[in-house]
């Protein structure tokens, strides 16, 4: 009778053990794939900067919106400093995006051929940075269904828990939109 006891008191520890191995192996395999991702999004940020910068450049020898080439090239200055945090980030490129939707109402319907270039590389730069920020928020949000498990929520407790790239208020619609895919 205690020989039996024991064994599967043997048994649930073995048990025990390798649930315990098997989720810190996916936690440290999901913080990797979340880090990985990060830094793509950060690099297509970068992207995405760099191709401002054309606009930028284009618009002003063009001679298009002077008023709104100040506003946008101070936002894209914000933007280069918020990289630290995926929500201030995300705060930085909606001041960029409001600011463009200004400029593009006022240039004319017929522009310049390198303006026009220019809004091309950024829309295939904004079209990268979607499809990265899509992955990165995939990944944080399977880190925290992940983590809702009372053992699995313990063992990540020391870690910091990632934001996602959305605006405050935004995470709703993007968990919302998880779920229904």
């Amino acid at each position: 009778m205690v020989e039996t006891i024991l064994t599967a008191l043997a048994i649930l520890a073995l048990i025990g053990l390798f649930s315990f191995v098997r989720t810190k192996r996916i936690a440290s395999r999901l913080e990797r794939e979340l880090e990985k991702s990060w830094q793509q999004v950060l690099s297509a940020m970068e992207a995405r900067i760099q191709a401002l910068e054309e606009l930028l450049s284009a618009l002003r020898a063009a001679g298009y919106a002077q008023e709104g080439i100040k506003k946008l090239q101070d936002a894209v200055e914000a933007l280069r400093k918020s990289k630290e945090a995926p929500r201030a980030l995300a705060e930085a490129d909606e001041r960029v995006e409001v600011i463009l939707r200004g400029i593009y109402r006022a240039i004319p319907r017929e522009r310049e051929e390198r303006v026009r270039q220019a809004q091309n590389r950024l829309a295939s730069a904004d079209e990268e940075l979607d499809i990265v920020k899509n992955r990165y928020n995939d990944l944080v949000f399977q880190w925290y269904e992940f983590g809702r498990g009372f053992f699995r929520g313990i063992l990540l407790r020391p870690k910091k828990k990632p934001e996602p790239f959305a605006l405050p208020g935004e995470e709703v619609e993007l968990a919302r939109r998880r779920l229904l895919m």
